[in-house]
């Protein structure tokens, strides 16, 4: 009740994903936070310049924090989340009934940042379609290792505008996911 009220003087929105989102259990993390805004990135992998091809694991996510300096140097497009957005993107990275298997690789071109009234980054999830590979922070834990709803995710982000392939999304969907 204290935060509605406060975020009515203040004038600033305060999401409630939490409340029908998935309960993430045994991770205090990713329980309800004071998120006002959630803001998907889609960003190119760092180059040194050279013609040879980035090596594979890149992340944004190191150890407990984001790099939020290396996010704004390697953004292409931002698009802030609707709540019911927020709620979708949750249901998909929290996804117990589906399994992926794992992939060699790991070269994420999107993050969705939750951020809070102060503008503090507190959770994200990155994510990699190319090897059906999610990063969150904090880590979720082991239960929901490969956990996740691609087909959601890609559905979602391409609504957002920040699909990046050539093919489309259902063609993803039918050659990556199903």
């Amino acid at each position: 009740m204290m935060r509605l009220v406060l975020s009515l003087l203040l004038g600033l929105p305060v999401l409630t994903w939490a409340e029908e989102s998935p309960v993430i259990e045994g991770n205090p993390g990713w329980q309800h936070k004071e998120v006002a805004r959630v803001v998907g990135y889609r960003f190119r992998l760092p180059s040194d310049g050279s013609t040879e091809p980035v090596k594979s694991g890149f992340t944004l996510l190191r150890g407990a924090a984001l790099d939020t300096k290396t996010l704004a140097e390697l953004s292409v497009k931002s698009v802030e989340l609707t709540e019911p957005q927020v709620k979708r993107l949750l249901n998909a990275s929290f996804c117990m009934d589906k399994r992926m298997s794992p992939a060699a690789c790991y070269d994420p071109h999107h993050i969705f940042v939750f951020y809070s009234v102060d503008g503090k980054p507190l959770n994200a999830i990155e994510v990699c379609f190319s090897c059906t590979g999610v990063a969150m922070l904090p880590n979720a834990g082991e239960p929901y290792w490969r956990r996740h709803d691609f087909a959601a995710l890609a559905r979602l982000t391409d609504e957002l505008g920040l699909w990046m392939e050539s093919r489309t999304v259902e063609k993803y969907i039918k050659q990556q996911v199903e």
